[in-house]
């Protein structure tokens, strides 16, 4: 490649002088610099001159687009060392290829002094910090250019549905995540809001300086190349938009790489609901701040600042904060479930948190077994399910020690339902020859109802389930997708809807869990060799034994391949038949990258039904409302080319395809 010209060093910054490495102690700390030559030196390949520094990497750069390999000598000579010319290089193609050089060569990073190692690292950050840089503006510049758009496809946009509630921590600056940015709010002039319009990015950037416009459907674009759900793209819009435009200095100095990614993160999530009138001065501060600051060290300077010029804002940030206040189930990583609840008043957490402690000490004095911290946790269950643990007969032979008021014992596993919040439909999809339930947790039928919790506390005691109780009963709306051979004591494991996956024994506890409610309903579906949908049946009424033999019950092929129609329905809207062959066999939204189960999605047209589009599986797929609305969007083309198998456009001209759902085999 030819020369190519590179950023000046810092001018305060001193040249470099003789090698590229300095004099080091002979013995360490304590001994003095030696004035020798290093051990693994280049010999001096510029003078002080700043030209012949530029005129030796010129030299390196021709040799390398002309295919020479350059060496140990070549990179220490660049000037890696604490005050070298590429320890003060900015990010660019000379630092790109010195950078390439050093790393993909074993023999030379081998050989390479410590001092021009560390210049390597730390040119590598410099470089990362422009990538980050380059993707933001990029980003920016593909949401807000002006979008030419080619004809609406036929048919009619539904209605947008209501909002979901957002995931907790969004709008926190924590990674590339949606609500990464900031919204505006009209109760809250002068300063910028976050996280409630984090999934209408107009919404999201409406006040910015140079009142940016984001266009329609751009983060669904985005999304399939960026591996993103939508929600995660927008995110990023909304992030790049408002730093660009809020902090300028900021970016600046991240496009330098002066600064890395994260101390962006932080700059832009202290000041997001700064005033508008100390912006500038707040970004000019941080940014020369971020420069010499850890993360930790930069967050709190920048939560002082903060403060200092703008009081109010600690208080706008609480108020907007308690509109995100919400409660949810999640799968902790070990296969045990919990529960969050965020932004909640904090005196109502203080006496709600008195109330589990004395609801905990009141078990601990009525003989239940386990130490306080497991009795919260049993008391906890107790006081959500409305029961009374104390009611519950005890096991034979339990240990209860009423003074046993440890702390350390781990909580066990909660054998507690999956997921709370999800709203799918009963009877959904299961595995091979399996059973697939639905339900929803959080009850047992009202108070003094039997309930669950851990199994496994110490001595089988502890927040372990007392004796004679049989667990909680599971309420319809978790989809529970569980082998048959599962249930049957096998070792391949399940899954809820929305929770997660789930370990044989725990998927074994749901199910049981499911058949104590009279709610239930049990759906099962045969699978092919390759994970797919074959065959789907559902069982009619309750089971409260548990799941039925599957062999008692009449299964329908689920259509794949050319389609003879034969499962087509007359009307506009499929029965129920059809709808659970359709979500067998597409068990999520057809749109790149979402994950909304089939249950709570539009069963959508591919080809309008208006315009002659028959309802049948060959044209019937799984969307949620808001890709629903996207496809209806103009420059968006949707094909099904075969039953469950989607071919998506975007306005760009990128195609993307989907496939029937793959269920694990085993």
């Amino acid at each position: 490649m030819p020369s190519v010209p590179f950023p000046d060093p810092d001018p305060d910054a001193p040249e470099p002088s003789g090698s590229g490495s300095q004099p080091v102690p002979a013995g360490g700390n304590d001994g003095h610099p030696q004035s020798s030559q290093p051990s693994q030196p280049a010999e001096p390949r510029w003078s002080d001159d700043g030209e012949d520094s530029a005129a030796y990497l010129g030299e390196l750069m021709a040799a390398a687009a002309a295919g020479e390999e350059l060496t140990t000598e070549d990179i220490s000579g660049a000037g890696f060392a604490q005050g070298g010319t590429a320890e003060q290089m900015h990010p660019g193609p000379v630092l790109a290829t010195l950078v390439h050089a050093a790393t993909t060569d074993e023999k030379i990073l081998a050989t390479l002094s410590d001092d021009d190692l560390i210049g390597v690292i730390a040119a590598v950050r410099r470089i990362g910090s422009f990538a980050a840089w380059a993707e933001m503006t990029a980003v920016r510049e593909f949401a807000t250019r002006p979008d030419p758009r080619r004809p609406a496809t036929p048919g009619t946009a539904p209605a947008p549905a209501p909002a979901p509630a957002p995931a907790p921590g969004a709008g926190a600056g924590a990674g590339g995540g949606a609500g990464a940015g900031g919204g505006g709010d009209g109760a809250r002039p002068g300063a910028r809001a976050r996280g409630v319009d984090a999934r209408d990015p107009n919404a999201a950037v409406a006040g910015l300086p140079g009142q940016p416009k984001v266009r329609e459907f751009a983060a669904e674009e985005l999304a399939p190349d960026l591996h993103l759900t939508w929600q995660s793209a927008a995110g990023q819009i909304v992030y790049a938009c408002t730093v660009a435009a809020r902090l300028p200095v900021t970016f600046a100095a991240l496009r330098a790489g002066q600064i890395h990614p994260v101390h962006v993160r932080i700059i832009e999530d202290e000041s997001a609901y700064l005033s508008d009138q100390y912006i500038a001065e707040a970004d000019e501060k941080l940014a020369e701040a971020a420069r010499s600051k850890t993360f930790g060290e930069l967050r709190y300077h920048a939560h002082r600042l903060v403060l200092k010029l703008d009081p109010e804002s600690a208080a706008r940030r609480k108020e907007a904060a308690r509109k995100d206040a919400h409660v949810r189930p999640f799968r902790e990583g070990s296969g045990n479930a919990g529960m969050i609840a965020r932004e909640l008043p904090p005196d109502e957490v203080l006496a709600s948190w008195q109330h589990v402690d004395q609801r905990a000490r009141d078990l601990r004095a009525a003989g239940i077994p386990g130490t306080l911290r497991e009795l919260r946790v049993r008391a906890y269950l107790d006081l959500l399910q409305e029961r009374d643990t104390r009611t519950a007969p005890a096991s034979p032979g339990q240990d209860t020690h009423p003074d046993d008021t440890g702390e350390t014992g781990d909580t066990g596993e909660t054998g507690d339902t999956g997921d709370t919040g999800e709203t799918g439909e009963t009877g959904e999809t299961g595995e091979s020859g399996e059973s697939g339930e639905t339900g929803e947790s959080g009850g047992n039928g009202g108070p003094g109802g039997n309930g669950g919790g851990p199994r496994n506390g110490p001595a089988g005691t502890g927040t372990g389930r007392p004796a004679g109780d049989p667990g909680p009963s599971l309420a319809a709306q978790v989809t529970l997708t569980i082998p048959w051979a599962t249930w049957q004591g096998g070792g391949a494991p399940g899954e809820a809807g929305g929770f997660g996956l789930l370990d044989p024994e725990t998927a074994r506890d749901l199910l049981a869990a499911a058949a104590r409610h009279p709610d239930t309903r049990w759906c099962y579906t045969a699978l092919h060799p390759d994970g797919t949908a074959a065959a789907h049946a559902c069982a009619p009424g309750p089971h409260p034994g548990g799941p039925p033999d599957p062999r008692t019950l009449k299964f329908n092929a689920v259509i794949r391949g050319p389609c003879d129609h034969a499962q087509a329905r007359p009307g506009y809207r499929p029965g129920r038949v059809l709808r659970h062959l359709v979500t067998a066999r597409n068990a999520t939204c057809t749109a790149p990258g979402c994950g909304q189960p089939a249950a709570r999605c539009d069963l959508d047209h591919t080809t309008p039904w208006h315009h002659g589009g028959p309802t049948c599986p060959c044209n019937i797929a799984p969307l949620c409302r808001h890709h629903h609305r996207c496809k209806q969007a103009q420059g968006w083309w949707l094909d099904q080319p075969e039953p469950g198998v989607l071919q998506w456009r975007t306005p760009a001209g990128r195609t993307h395809t989907t496939t029937p759902t793959q269920y694990p085999l085993d």
